[in-house]
């Protein structure tokens, strides 16, 4: 993972919030937001999560 560039790690953490945010927000009920909602938490953790251990390996 070391050659993913930390500016794209900051884009794709960005947009699984901002995308968290929109879904929040919108009409979706139900299991379907649960999902939505679980899937779009783990990614944006996993990204942060990335940016932290390219931070320490420095």
């Amino acid at each position: 993972m070391s050659n993913v560039s930390t500016v794209w790690l900051i884009i794709a953490a960005g947009i699984c919030v901002i995308a968290f945010a929109l879904v929040v927000n919108s009409s979706l009920a139900g299991i379907a937001q649960l999902v939505v909602l679980t899937v779009l938490g783990v990614a944006a953790l996993v990204f942060f999560a990335l940016l932290v251990m390219k931070a320490a390996g420095r």
